[in-house]
This record gives C-alpha cells, sequence and structure tokens, in this order.
C-alpha cells in the first residue's frame, strides 16, 4: 500500500516525504553503499520531495555517474540520491530507510543488488553477494 513517510538527516536540517509502497529494502553492496551502509527503497523521482533544508545539501557522485548521492552538510547523513540506470527502468530516487523517522528498519525485509561488479541484470536476491575485496 502507497503512503507518504516522513525523514530528515540527523540534525533535522533537510527533512523530505517519499511516497513509499514499502514492502521492502535492499542493500547494495558497491562501496559507497556498503561504507554509508545504506538501507534503500526506490521510487519515482516525483514521489520524492524535499520539505526543507535544499540549501543544507551536498551531492557527491562517484564512478559511472549514475546516482547523485545527496548528504546534510552539517550531519552528514545520507537521506537519498537520485539517479537514472536503464537497467532499473531509467530515472530514480533511492530513500534511505534509515532517515524515515516513521519507520523501524529492523521491520524491514531486505534483498541484496550486486552493485560491486555492476551486475545489476542480475537483479535482487534474498541472500547478500559473497564479499570480494576490491583490487587496491
Amino acid at each position: 500500500m502507497m503512503k507518504t513517510h516522513h525523514g530528515s538527516c540527523h540534525c533535522k536540517a533537510i527533512e523530505f516525504e517519499a511516497d513509499l509502497e514499502l514492502k521492502g529494502a535492499s542493500r547494495c553492496n558497491c562501496s559507497v553503499c556498503t561504507k554509508l551502509a545504506i538501507l534503500s527503497v526506490q521510487c519515482k523521482p516525483a514521489a520524492l520531495r524535499v520539505t526543507k533544508g535544499e540549501a543544507e545539501m551536498a551531492m557527491y557522485e562517484w564512478g559511472g555517474k549514475i546516482g547523485q548521492r545527496y548528504f546534510c552538510r552539517t550531519c552528514g547523513a545520507h537521506p537519498f540520491s537520485r539517479g537514472n540506470l536503464p537497467e532499473l527502468g531509467g530515472a530514480f530516487a533511492s530513500v534511505n530507510v534509515n532517515c524515515l523517522d516513521d519507520v523501524d528498519p529492523s521491520t524491514i525485509a531486505i534483498t541484496y543488488w550486486d552493485g560491486r561488479h555492476n551486475n545489476w541484470e542480475a537483479g535482487m536476491r534474498a541472500e547478500p553477494w559473497p564479499f570480494q575485496p576490491q583490487p587496491v
């Protein structure tokens, strides 16, 4: 069922709302998602609205530049990203469930992506992908 959820960064400088059908969330094993411990749920870009603190947001982009990751300039929390990946159906927003103020992340079923190897075509699966260190 679609519901409007409310979220924020840690210091509340950034607040947002997102219309989500929160059946579950996913973890990606790419280096940035792993280091930020992101638990995400995707939605259409229009379903994510910043309600406070747009000027407090900074953006980070890396690698293939498929996603722009937004974070708070004050507390460093990463509430969401926006991007475009044809394998995922084009333009998307990805909300960090850990930043939703009205959801207990421990109650969410988790599926896993293999972003470490750009293996998007494999889709999500129920078990984490085996860890393989990145070359130094």
